[in-house]
């Protein structure tokens, strides 16, 4: 997920964006699991899982096979998708504190337009294995909430899930997203036709006074 950046920015400009992107304070989802910024030292963990076809089967977007080179990229450019004005990070990463901050997901979040919504405003994916704990249910309303509408503004998204994956239709429902019957959208994926469900969400200035504030988890006392 990107912002509308500036992308023509000097060696000492992006080392700086670098420096306040990897430093952007994590938020404890859980006593053990953080979200926080991409750092380079993901390498590993993110080819690890984008390889994973339990990950991938459901996302558009990575290539496959996700190689090192692809890898190096994106790490690489994560400077690009923060928002370079307020230093807010858009694209944060799961961690488990209790492996040492190993990444095991990601989840984005986009500032732009709220009028066009025609690309998708959230994505996300998780390493099978945290499945079922309620993590990216929380994760998705807490990045909603305080990116997308206190710190950009927003009051209406737009995202999608494969015709298919009711894991992510009923996180997403959760977080106030509501089907849309009479929208289509198809993808092309391995070369099949791929038919997705489309979802929005809109709120109003009164929704949002009253929407509540996601609790920070404390951490687990041996792992600070």
């Amino acid at each position: 997920m990107t912002t509308e950046n500036n992308t023509s920015i000097t060696p000492e400009e992006k080392e700086r964006l670098l420096q306040i992107h990897d430093s952007a304070k994590p938020f404890w989802l859980t006593p053990t699991i953080q979200l926080g910024p991409l750092l380079p030292t993901d390498k590993d963990a993110l080819i690890r899982n984008l390889n994973d076809k339990r990950v991938i089967s459901y996302l558009i977007g990575p290539p496959y096979p996700y190689t090192p080179k692809d890898a190096d990229e994106w790490i690489g450019a994560r400077y690009e998708r923060m928002n370079q004005k307020t230093g807010t990070v858009l694209h944060l990463s799961f961690r488990d504190m209790a492996r040492g901050g190993l990444l095991i997901g990601a989840i984005g979040m986009t500032q732009g337009s709220d009028e066009l919504l025609d690309g998708d405003d959230t994505g996300y994916w998780l390493d099978p294995a945290y499945h079922g704990q309620g993590l990216m249910s929380k994760a998705l309303q807490w990045i909603l909430l305080e990116i997308g509408i206190k710190q950009g503004g927003k009051r209406k998204f737009n995202s999608h899930a494969f015709m298919g994956n009711w894991a992510s239709r009923r996180t997403m429902e959760k977080a106030g997203f509501v089907y849309q019957p009479d929208l289509k959208k198809e993808y092309v994926k391995d070369g099949e036709t791929i038919h997705a469900w489309r979802f929005r969400f809109y709120l109003t200035e009164e929704d949002v006074v009253n929407l509540q504030v996601i609790e920070e988890a404390k951490p687990d006392p041996t792992l600070l």
